[in-house]
């Protein structure tokens, strides 16, 4: 049996109400196109805003803060699997009604923390990933195509070290963009173009790493390990056509 949600956290708090009420627990969650096995049955599950807040009370009775905000990160994740892990974990809380997080040695926790901590690694990669270019009207402009939905997990690190910088971070992959100047910031959830920005702006990126890189020195294998070839597209150090 496998529920059908919305993707949301209050779709997955109301699957876990309606499992309760029926007695009965999918074995599986998805929130698009699943493939059934031979005399499989598909439930869509309509998110109901009071029943996920009993759930989510329930749970924020239970677990601390931190635990809490560990929840909202797994949502962000970009592996089609999270919304089951999701559900196990919490349901696995609820039955012990207690803090579980630090048992890792049962499958449900472990991969509720696995997947934790793949989003969280992500987003502390692009801290440093992350290339901004200056566009015609001085806006800094980041492009870049992530696997989890982390443009609210960068922006606090970014805000931080550019205060005085407007500038836009767009994931293509999630159409999320994020601005940031004077003080304010605001996250929307839009396709925009990508803007225009001064190739001046990527060369003298680029001659900045050819300038500090040591040739004698390169290590390709290493590189790749901290910066995943699938990080490249936009990194102006791997544009050869600069």
């Amino acid at each position: 049996m496998i529920y059908l949600v919305d993707g949301s956290l209050d779709g997955i708090y109301t699957a876990i109400f309606n499992s309760y009420l029926v007695k009965k627990f999918p074995t599986a969650l998805s929130s698009g196109d699943i493939q059934l096995e031979i005399n499989g049955e598909v439930i869509e599950i309509l998110t109901d805003k009071s029943k996920a807040d009993r759930v989510f009370n329930k749970i924020n009775s239970i677990i601390p803060k931190r635990e809490i905000e560990r929840i909202y990160i797994a949502i962000k994740s970009g592996d089609p699997a999270k919304y089951t892990v999701i559900f196990n974990y919490l349901v696995k809380t609820i039955n012990q009604n207690r803090c579980i997080y630090d048992k890792l040695n049962d499958v449900d926790v472990f991969n509720f923390d696995k997947l934790v901590s793949k989003v969280q690694l992500e987003a502390h990669r692009f801290k440093g990933f992350l290339r901004f270019s200056k566009t015609e009207n001085g806006i800094y402009y980041a492009k870049y195509y992530p696997d989890s939905d982390i443009n609210s997990l960068l922006l606090p690190h970014f805000i931080s070290r550019y205060k005085n910088m407007p500038f836009i971070i767009h994931d293509l992959n999630h159409d999320v963009v994020s601005a940031y100047a004077d003080g304010k910031s605001k996250t929307v959830r839009k396709m925009i173009p990508c803007l225009h920005v001064e190739d001046e702006f990527k060369k003298m990126f680029k001659t900045y790493y050819e300038s500090v890189f040591i040739k004698e020195r390169k290590n390709e294998r290493l590189m790749n390990t901290f910066m995943p070839k699938r990080y490249h597209k936009y990194l102006p150090e791997k544009d050869e056509l600069l």
